[in-house]
């Protein structure tokens, strides 16, 4: 007896089981948490905001640069110039208390929550780590030899590598993902 003669005597024709494993792969969908382990998402989300934020924020201060801020451009408060260093430190102050406090509400926290901090706790780094050599040289040398080569070439490559590190079993697995569905 042939596999289609079997399959009709079922009553499920080949269509139906193969609409069935669509709808089944659908409903279960290619998601990070199917391929991550909750700590590889989370740094993850942390590499992602590391790399958006250093490209955001060297974005923003060239963008000054060049339409003539000077070294004190950006923001001034009683005349004093605040680096984008202060904000990444206040925001990872807020950052390490909110996860004191996931842990204090609720015996699992959703994941959400941990990706979005995870996600800021990336942005803050690359605000606190781009103005390394401020604190490293005790001195503003953001447009000057020193503080631009060295830090942006290792922020950069160190957020598109870690970036590329942490998401490479969820990248095999949409390519074998895309592969089964193109074979079908």
């Amino acid at each position: 007896m042939s596999a289609a003669s079997r399959c009709d005597t079922c009553g499920v024709s080949e269509v139906q089981k193969l609409e069935h494993e669509v709808t089944e792969e659908v409903e279960k969908g290619l998601h990070l948490h199917h391929h991550l382990s909750p700590r590889r998402e989370r740094a993850m989300f942390a590499a992602l905001g590391f790399t958006v934020g250093l490209v955001i924020t060297r974005g923003i201060t060239t963008w000054l640069h060049y339409h003539g801020a000077g070294a004190n451009g950006g923001i001034i408060v009683g005349g004093v110039h605040i680096h984008h260093l202060v904000f990444g430190i206040f925001g990872m102050l807020l950052i390490g208390y909110g996860w004191l406090l996931l842990y204090g509400f609720e015996h699992q926290p959703k994941r959400r929550w941990f990706r979005l901090t995870a996600l800021a706790y990336g942005i803050c780094s690359a605000l606190i780590l781009d103005e390394f050599a401020l604190w490293l040289n005790l001195r503003d040398v953001y447009w000057q030899h020193q503080g631009r080569e060295s830090v942006e070439v290792l922020a950069l490559f160190g957020g598109l590598l870690l970036w590329a590190a942490l998401i490479w079993p969820f990248a095999v697995a949409v390519w074998r993902h895309l592969r089964e569905w193109w074979a079908r």
